[in-house]
């Protein structure tokens, strides 16, 4: 959580109000009325024309990063010598010397410059916007940008609207979650305009400052696609001291659950990671730590001797509308608490608390027409064709939030009806994970339905799956299936397509040609969650599941 006792941070006020904060002239002190009567008669008893002229001196300029990304577009100049150039097209990921010009500003002089990106985002240096590591301190020390040591300039090569990293960010900065503050910034290099980029503060002592009272802990990178327990890379601390992440990895991996559970307590803010992974979950941000190993740093916290971690590489968010609220994420942390129900039931009470308090009311779709609005108006002097692009940009990006929003909010609705007898919900829009050779199994328009589809290959089929959170009871599965020559194999596990929970056999299925027919499951519900299950095992034949007519019932 925000530690800090000042007011809001000024990129969650709202645009303009903290350009009025850094802008307004400080009052000067009121002289006594006898000095101001002696000043007045002065100046009477002087020619009008020997007066001198009354100049007001402009307030310095606030360079702080709270100012730079209060809503300003900085246009940015980036000089590499030759020889840099040379370098980073050799060896991308090796600092090489640079000066950073902002417009209108400072000139910053043997500041360091790397490539960023990984698959999907990187460009050569010789390429069309490459991204870019900056550090203004690395050989002059103390030499700060706007207050920043530390910054990268995103190409947005995986976020066309250059919207979504910058409003993630600052949903999680609302909800107490560490993640970068972004802005945008027109780059130029060696004289030619690459255009706007996302400028987003780096992992540092400057960063940890805005979460945490000590800065002094270890900061540690998973690197690419990388678990805690991988090849980490350490950004703040002694590499060789790893006393404490030996202790989280070897919490995770503890036989014994309620051994295990005490030793997680001890070496992690779990109320802290539950609301980061609410997040990644509204924000279907696949590729961060909970659910790829992926784009995420985390902090070991002096002062409570426990690790956080921190959101990163949000390019690709919103992205999955039937993204399931809570969906199974596989990695060490959260396999090792979400398996004992009362840690589901104590991470679902934080997820309803960072949704109810900055989301269900807050109007995010509107926020980020202001910011691209900002861009627009920000860029116009610049590059008036770049600043109308942001017209277009802004509504996709509020339009991608609000569909994925939505979605969240119609799947805690069913959450709610399932907890009364009698309630339903529609499996449609979830996202359901196939389970089978892609030649076997798709999603597919069949008759007028949209359908999983599944077919007996050389792998004689697979299923779709969806692990549902439900709270203690009973319940129905429902669903309308076709097939068409299924012929079964002789074992339990090859009887044909039906519809079933995992771990539950001997649920009857369907063999040979059958048209549309509504088939159902019923299962009660004491421990685990249950995991659904859309099946064809057999030796040939295909099925088609109605994803529309998917339907779970709380019953008696």
């Amino acid at each position: 959580m925000l530690f800090r006792s000042d007011p809001p941070p000024s990129s969650l006020l709202p645009l303009g109000a903290a350009d009025d904060m850094v802008s307004r002239p400080v009052d000067k002190p009121r002289p006594s009325l006898r000095v101001a009567a002696i000043l007045a008669s002065a100046a009477l008893s002087l020619p009008a024309q020997t007066l001198p002229p009354i100049v007001v001196p402009k307030p310095p300029a606030d360079v702080s990063p709270d100012a730079l990304f209060a809503g300003m577009v900085p246009k940015l100049e980036l000089i590499i010598p030759k020889e840099g150039i040379d370098k980073l097209t050799k060896s991308p990921r090796d600092y090489v010397t640079l000066t950073i010009k902002e417009a209108g500003g400072a000139t910053l002089e043997k500041c360091a410059v790397k490539l960023k990106g990984s698959a999907g985002s990187f460009r050569q240096i010789t390429e069309d916007r490459p991204g870019f590591s900056l550090r203004t301190a690395k050989t002059k020390k103390h030499q700060e940008y706007r207050g920043l040591t530390k910054f990268q300039l995103n190409n947005c090569a995986q976020d066309g609207t250059m919207l979504l990293e910058m409003t993630a960010g600052e949903m999680a900065r609302r909800a107490g979650v560490p993640a970068s503050r972004c802005t945008h910034a027109y780059v130029v290099l060696n004289g030619k305009p690459l255009g706007t980029y996302v400028l987003k503060e780096g992992f540092n002592k400057e960063f940890l400052g805005y979460f945490f009272k000590d800065t002094s802990g270890h900061l540690y990178d998973g690197g690419f696609v990388n678990e805690i327990d991988g090849n980490i890379e350490v950004d703040q601390g002694d590499p060789d001291e790893k006393v404490r992440l030996t202790e989280l990895i070897g919490a995770t991996k503890e036989k014994d659950p309620a051994l295990r559970l005490r030793r997680m307590d001890r070496i992690l803010d779990i109320d802290a990671y539950f609301r980061h992974l609410a997040l990644e979950q509204i924000f279907t941000h696949w590729d961060g730590y909970s659910f790829n190993h992926n784009n995420y740093r985390f902090y070991e916290d002096p002062s409570s001797g426990k690790f956080h971690f921190i959101l990163h590489g949000m390019d690709q968010v919103f992205g999955d509308d039937r993204w399931y609220v809570f969906r199974n994420a596989g990695t060490l942390v959260p396999a090792a608490l979400l398996g004992d129900r009362a840690m589901r039931d104590r991470y679902r009470n934080q997820f309803f608390a960072v949704y109810e308090r900055n989301f269900r009311t807050y109007d995010w779709p509107r926020r980020i027409l202001e910011l691209a609005a900002n861009a627009k108006a920000k860029l116009a002097p610049v590059d008036a064709e770049e600043a109308r692009r942001f017209d277009q940009r802004g509504k996709e990006a509020a339009e991608r939030v609000k569909r994925r929003l939505d979605a969240v909010r119609a799947q805690l609705e069913d959450a709610a009806q399932l907890r009364i007898l009698g309630g339903k919900a529609n499996l449609a829009k979830y996202a359901w994970e196939r389970n089978a050779d892609e030649k076997e199994a798709d999603e597919r328009d069949f008759e007028g339905r949209a359908c999983f589809h599944l077919a007996a290959g050389p792998k004689k089929g697979g299923d779709f799956r969806l692990q549902l959170a439900a709270s203690p009871g009973r319940y129905r599965l429902t669903a309308q299936v076709r097939t068409a020559g299924v012929v079964a194999g002789a074992d339990e596990k090859n009887k044909g397509a039906r519809l079933r929970i995992s771990g539950l056999n001997g649920v009857p299925a369907l063999a040979g040609d059958n048209g549309w027919r509504q088939v159902s499951v019923e299962f009660s519900v004491a421990e685990a969650d249950p995991v659904l299950v859309l099946e064809l095992r057999a030796e040939a034949g295909e099925a088609w599941f109605d994803r529309n007519s998917l339907t779970l019932t709380r019953i008696p």
